[in-house]
């Protein structure tokens, strides 16, 4: 049996917590209430939860905070990760300048790494064209960006399946 960490990672109130909860049902979370109005509750340390493919693939997904002073935290979560999701609400305009921040760092301190981009909420009415943010993030060529709504469990896991599938065809990956 194969084991795969996976870190779920992105700006505040791209959906995080929600796709680790869609994909594993119960999860440790460390929600504290949110002085945002966007939202009542937030991650401020990490949420945790694991999710089996089949009889051969356990993945651990681990869900950072998305607050800028919790970046060391991100930082400190991927050691050691195999792949990671970046999730980003597609309908949130003002979220891409951090966002890009954020995935910037990810992919200098993790060059090697492979992920995928998913692109929230991209449902809802006011989103942006999914074009547009692999052009606002310079996402490269090699890695997917995929269409999601964090609590639909199909589109969910087909944002898992490709990274995990990804991660083993990879050179990086141990199968």
């Amino acid at each position: 049996m194969r084991t795969y960490k996976i870190v779920v990672t992105g700006p505040f109130n791209a959906g995080k917590t929600t796709f680790v909860r869609t994909l594993c049902g119960d999860i440790l979370s460390s929600e504290a209430a949110s002085l945002d109005p966007r939202k009542t509750t937030t991650t401020v340390a990490l949420d945790f939860g694991i999710v089996k493919l089949d009889n051969e693939t356990t993945i651990k997904l681990f869900g950072t905070p998305g607050q800028e002073r919790f970046f060391f935290m991100v930082r400190n979560l991927s050691i050691g990760m195999d792949g990671y999701v970046f999730i980003i609400d597609l309908s949130d305009v003002d979220s891409l300048p951090k966002a890009k921040l954020m995935y910037d760092m990810l992919r200098s301190r993790f060059p090697d790494v492979v992920h995928v981009v998913a692109a929230n909420k991209y449902d809802k009415v006011n989103s942006r064209d999914i074009r547009y943010l692999k052009d606002s993030l310079n996402v490269p060529r090699e890695y997917p960006l995929l269409p999601l709504v964090a609590y639909d469990h199909e589109l969910a896991m087909n944002v898992l399946k490709k990274l995990i599938s990804l991660v083993k065809d990879s050179r990086y990956g141990l199968d």
